[in-house]
């Protein structure tokens, strides 16, 4: 409705006319709306205040057209929605302005995410390396127990084979003590027989030497002592029996003397003298030391009991005594 004489609306401008013929006025072009009633035209507005529409026109009659109201009504309602869509634009608007930001804090938690993933996917392929790797030292393993198990189940046959190994190797210990043995006494016997080649007679690890030509005691003495002896010494029963049964009842210088002794009996070879024992090889009543004169002693007959002093200035046969040494290897 127009407010009279002041040429605009309680809630805007003025409206003005639509030109009739041959009229040049125009309407407001914001806010207002040209709309034909009948044989005349009028000029509205609708102004929104808090959603309320407010209709200024110049004819009354207009607004009670009901056509008019009608499509006012339209209009209120399309304005209603429109600021609806707006509101809900608005609305839209701050919620994509929000989301934005999520979006772009999603963004780096995306990136994080996908660094992590790439690190995890490093990390995958190292233990996928690894486990190849172990599985391949695995197999190795494997390979080495059962060659371990295969060693295991020959352990009873090779300890068979040990022991038998260990038997023959004491029987060759054996053996090989036996033929140092055989090559000992071989080797004995060879130089036995270069001595006994020589002149000499062998006798339980002695070597007797038998003249063929008299000699005093002192000189035969020394001929011993050039041959690596002495006068022989008697010390045994099976001794003085080998030496007169060799003698063959011939007289025989022996190395019994106690001449330079003080009148004790002695043996030249350093032998002690057994008296007791030396008793039953005497000739009974010997010695008698006949003329004071009678210290050395000499075989005289074919008998255990053959001893007899003498002159050591008379010439018998006489007998060199040595030891055995075996000869190095």
């Amino acid at each position: 409705m127009s407010v009279p004489g002041s040429g605009e609306t309680p809630h805007g401008p003025r409206c003005g006319r639509l030109p009739d013929a041959g009229h040049g006025h125009l309407c407001p072009a914001a806010g207002h709306s040209l709309q034909r009633v009948g044989s005349k035209t009028s000029c509205f507005s609708f102004l929104s205040n808090s959603g309320e529409i407010f209709l200024t026109g110049i004819s009354m009659p207009v607004l009670k057209d009901p056509w008019f109201m009608g499509t006012i009504s339209d209009v209120k309602t399309n304005a209603q929605l429109l600021k609806a869509r707006v509101d809900n634009i608005s609305s839209l608007s701050s919620e994509i302005k929000r989301n934005r930001g999520g979006l772009v804090a999603v963004g780096i938690q995306v990136q994080m995410v996908n660094a992590s993933l790439d690190r995890i996917s490093s990390h995958i392929r190292r233990l996928e390396t690894g486990l190849k790797e172990a599985s391949a030292q695995l197999q190795v393993l494997t390979s080495s127990w059962k060659a371990v198990d295969e060693l295991n189940a020959q352990i009873p046959e090779l300890k068979q084979d040990l022991d038998k190994a260990s038997a023959l190797k004491a029987k060759v210990r054996e053996l090989q003590s036996g033929l140092e043995s055989i090559s000992k006494l071989l080797q004995q016997q060879n130089d036995i027989l270069q001595v006994v080649s020589q002149g000499w007679k062998f006798f339980r690890g002695h070597f007797y030497y038998f003249s063929q030509i008299p000699k005093t005691w002192y000189s035969a003495q020394q001929i011993c002592i050039s041959r690596n002896s002495h006068l022989t010494s008697v010390t045994s029963e099976s001794e003085q029996e080998f030496l007169y049964r060799t003698a063959g009842g011939l007289p025989y210088w022996i190395g019994l003397t106690k001449a330079g002794s003080e009148g004790d009996w002695h043996w030249v070879d350093g032998t002690p003298y057994n008296k007791v024992q030396s008793e039953k090889f005497w000739i009974p009543g010997e010695p008698n030391n006949h003329g004071n004169n009678e210290h050395c002693v000499n075989l005289k007959t074919s008998a255990l009991r053959s001893w007899n002093d003498a002159s050591c200035d008379n010439t018998f046969l006489f007998i060199c005594k040595r030891s055995y040494k075996p000869s190095e290897p």
